[in-house]
Order: C-alpha cells, then structure tokens, then sequence
C-alpha cells in the first residue's frame, strides 16, 4: 500500500508535468553564433527572408562604445520564427564587418545583399533599434519612459537655452537631453 504523502506527491507531479507538457509552441529560435575580434562587437539579426525553400538569415555586427581586449570571442543572437520554417536549410550573412573568422556565415556588403535578396520574401524583421533620433521630439516624460523601457539612463543637461546642473563624470551609455518648449530637441551621449 501506497502511503497517501506519497500518493499525494506523484499526482502533484504528474499534474505539473501534465500542464507544461500539453503546451504545443508555435515558434522556436534561430540562433547565430561567430567569432568576433573582441567582446566589444555583438551581433543581432535583422532580417530573415525565405527564397527557394532556403532562409536567408541577415545580422548586423555592431562595435559598442569604449575599449575592450583584442581577444577573439563569441557573439550569439537569436530570434524566434515560426516552427514550420525551423527545418529549412540556412545561409547566414553578416553586415558591419570585414573579418570573416567562423565558418558558417558570409560578410557581405548592403550592395551584395541587396542582390541576393531579390525575390526573396520576408518573415522576420527585428524590431526598430533605437538611437539618439528615436527621442527626437518627444516630451521629457515620453523620453524617459522609452529610455528607462530600454534600460538607458538618462539626464536632462539643458531646458530651454539654460544649462542645467550635472555632474562631470562620462558615462558612454547615458542619454543627455536638452528641451526646448517642453519636447526633445537634442540628444547626446555621455
């Protein structure tokens, strides 16, 4: 005989198991690892296109602000696309670099691109990154709810002509508004 603790306890599980195995996902992710020059490069896929029963899966490289070591590292990226497309053979093509390190993927140029995306159709594009143009407009509030959204802090150094009070230390990733009649008129980092 079964003690009822115990009983208890596998019907729990059972009931867990049950629950999370009856989820069926709809999407799984595509991920893209290579070799880069340094930690300060990181990778992101912008675009991911379907031609001829192949995707073509579009990275942007981008060298963040600042020094790094020059030790060859991994950048890793991952998106999520419809299960059905999961199986279909890739091509990788990075953007906003010349090395060509890992095998597996092709650097090419805007123009190179643009040729081989032609009758290509689109089934993923990421969304819109932001930059110093994204606050551009938008009232102080507006601003430092997208940038905290975001996790970029953010300061205001001048309202409407007047300087304002701040401190001199430089912090690359840090936004400094000036406003001018209550919206966003520049924006600059440090």
């Amino acid at each position: 005989m079964v003690h009822p603790k115990i009983l208890l306890c596998f019907l729990s599980i059972g009931l867990a198991s049950l629950s999370f195995g009856s989820k069926v996902s709809s999407s799984t992710p595509v991920v893209v690892s290579i070799d880069v020059p340094s930690p300060a490069w990181t990778i992101r896929i912008s675009r991911i296109y379907k031609k001829a029963n192949q995707l073509l899966v579009v990275c942007e490289a981008q060298k963040k602000e600042g020094l790094a070591a020059a030790v060859i590292s991994k950048a890793e990226t991952s998106v999520n696309i419809p299960t059905k497309l999961q199986k279909l053979p890739r091509e990788v093509y990075v953007t906003g670099q010349t090395w060509n390190y890992s095998k597996g993927y092709k650097a090419v140029t805007d123009e190179e691109l643009a040729k081989l995306l032609i009758t290509a159709s689109e089934v993923y594009s990421s969304p819109k990154q932001l930059n110093e143009k994204s606050f551009i407009g938008l009232t102080l509030k507006e601003a430092q709810e997208l940038a905290q959204s975001n996790k970029l802090p953010s300061r205001v150094i001048e309202i409407d002509g007047n300087p304002q009070g701040v401190t001199a230390d430089y912090r690359p990733e840090r936004l400094n508004f000036s406003i001018k009649n209550g919206k966003i008129i520049r924006v600059n980092k440090g």
